[in-house]
C-alpha cells in the first residue's frame, strides 16, 4: 500500500502519531496529570500553573494550548481533561506497579464439561487463559489489565475477571466497542463449512476494526430470559464461573435450524426444565419459550 493513495490505514496512522506526539514533553504530562489529580474538574490557569510548578507563564500556556482540544478542553473557568485525557492518564497508571503480570498455571475446583478433567488456569502476559489440559478445549485467552493482580489472590483474580468478561460481552452485544468506544456490529459466522455445527457470534467496530468473538452461549447469558430462568433454578449467573456452566460452551445445546438466512436454537437445560432461544443472524433473540 503506497503512502499516496491517502488509504484510510494511513490517515489513522498520521492522526495518531499528531495525537501521541504532543505527549512526548514531561510538562505536557505534568499538565494532564495535576488536572487528573486534581478536585476539580475544572481547574483555573493560574492555579493549574502552580501546581505544575512552571515559573515560565508563557512556556506554561504554550504547552496547555497544544493539549488543547485534544486531550484537554477550555471553559470559562479554566481547564479540564477530556475523556481522551482521563484515558492517558489511567493507561499510564495501569502500567505502573505491575511487576507480576503472569501467574503460573493452576487448578481449578471445575471439571472439564466434555472429558471431565480439572480445568487448570494461568495469568500469561496479561492474557487470562483458562482450559482443559487434557483434552484441550479452551473456555477464555482474553487481555486482562495486569493491575487487577494487586492484593488479589488467584481466586480473586479469576471472579472479577469472569465479571468483567460478562460485561465486555454485553456491551459488545449492545454494539460498543470497548476498546475504541466506536459502534461494533454483531453477527453469527458459521465454521469452516456450512455443514459445520460450530457457530460463533463477531462483534466488529467500525471505527477501529477490532474483533471479539464469542460463542452464542457466551454472547446471551446474559439476557433477561437467561438470568431469570437460571435464577429461578438456583443459579446465579453473577457469582457462577462461566467454565462451570457448558451451555456456554459446548455446541451440543445449539441447533442450526438454517443459515440463508441465519436461524439458530440455543437450549439451556436445567433440572426438568429447558430454556429454548431462537436467536437470527444479528444475534437477536426473536423467541424465548421455557419447557
Amino acid at each position: 500500500m503506497k503512502r499516496s493513495e491517502e488509504s484510510a490505514d494511513w490517515t489513522t496512522e498520521s492522526r495518531l502519531e499528531e495525537a501521541f506526539g504532543l505527549l512526548a514533553n514531561e510538562t505536557r504530562v505534568r499538565i494532564l496529570f495535576a488536572l487528573y489529580e486534581a478536585p476539580d474538574r475544572v481547574v483555573p490557569f493560574s492555579a493549574l500553573n502552580e501546581r505544575v510548578g512552571l515559573a515560565d507563564s508563557g512556556r506554561f500556556n504554550y504547552h496547555l494550548k497544544q493539549l488543547t482540544g485534544t486531550f484537554i478542553y477550555r471553559a470559562e473557568e479554566g481547564y479540564g481533561l477530556l475523556f481522551s485525557g482521563l484515558a492517558v492518564c489511567r493507561s499510564m497508571l495501569a502500567a505502573l506497579d505491575t511487576d507480576r503480570r503472569s501467574v503460573a498455571p493452576f487448578d481449578l475446583e471445575s471439571d472439564c464439561y466434555n472429558c471431565g478433567a480439572t480445568l487448570a488456569a494461568q495469568y500469561d502476559h496479561e492474557y487470562v487463559v483458562i482450559r482443559c489440559p487434557d483434552c484441550g478445549i479452551g473456555f477464555h485467552d482474553f487481555p486482562f489489565p495486569p493491575g487487577t493482580l494487586a492484593g488479589r489472590s488467584r481466586e480473586e483474580l479469576l471472579s472479577i475477571y469472569d465479571g468483567w468478561m460478562r460485561s465486555q460481552t454485553a456491551l459488545s452485544v449492545d454494539g460498543l466497542c470497548t476498546w475504541c468506544f466506536g459502534r461494533r456490529t454483531t453477527e453469527l459466522r458459521a465454521g469452516e463449512s456450512p455443514a459445520d455445527p460450530e457457530v460463533q457470534v463477531v462483534h466488529t467496530c467500525e471505527r477501529c476494526t477490532a474483533d471479539m468473538t464469542t460463542t452464542v452461549g457466551e454472547t446471551f447469558q446474559n439476557h433477561p430470559a437467561v438470568v431469570a430462568f437460571l435464577y429461578d433454578h438456583g443459579i446465579d449467573v453473577s457469582k457462577t464461573p462461566s467454565w462451570d456452566l457448558p451451555f456456554l460452551w459446548s455446541d451440543d445445546f445449539l441447533t442450526v435450524e438454517r443459515t440463508d438466512p441465519w436461524r439458530v436454537e440455543l437450549r439451556i437445560p436445567v433440572d426438568d426444565a429447558t430454556l429454548a432461544l431462537t436467536i437470527d443472524g444479528d444475534a437477536s433473540v426473536l423467541d424465548a419459550t421455557r419447557e
